[in-house]
């Protein structure tokens, strides 16, 4: 494999995660507008999309394999830094720049999905306080019949009737 091929799964990667990002952001606003059925569609979109990654990780592990085993690198971690320094040295910025791109595309994505947690969670613990609310506490619920329940008061000694 050649630093073309490292390079372009690297750009692969920085636009796959590009589209991830939007992704998230479209998750976002469907969250906030409980559009449920949508969601659901574009979780599946999500996971398509996270496949994608994946395979195109793998597919850049191994032509950072393939070229530092032609350089008789003996590494075996396929590291940007580590390849820095088997790369030819007009390799370095162009590198180093498709790295950044990743690093900010995932720091995003991190914060978006932080936040589309959160809001579900949210979400999860308003709905449970809403069926707490109605539903009633079986044990403050008990039903007698109204009959049993003068016999109780009837049983029941009053002031009137201890004695002086």
């Amino acid at each position: 494999m050649s630093v073309k091929a490292i390079f372009e799964t690297m750009a692969r990667l920085v636009q796959q995660h590009k589209e991830l990002n939007t992704i998230s952001a479209r998750k976002t606003e469907l969250i906030k507008t409980n559009q449920t059925k949508e969601l659901t569609e574009l979780l599946k979109q999500e996971s398509r999309q996270i496949r994608a990654i994946e395979q195109t990780e793998k597919e850049r592990q191994e032509a950072v394999a393939s070229y530092l085993e032609s350089r008789e690198a003996g590494e075996t971690e396929g590291t940007v830094s580590v390849l820095l320094q088997y790369l030819p040295e007009g390799h370095h910025e162009p590198l180093l720049q498709l790295q950044q791109g990743l690093l900010q595309e995932m720091a995003s994505l991190r914060s978006k999905e932080a936040l589309n947690r959160q809001m579900v969670e949210d979400s999860r613990q308003f709905v449970q306080m809403t069926l707490d609310m109605i539903q009633p506490d079986p044990e403050a619920v008990h039903y007698s019949h109204p009959d049993e329940q003068k016999q109780k008061k009837r049983d029941g000694f009053s002031f009137f009737d201890s004695k002086a």
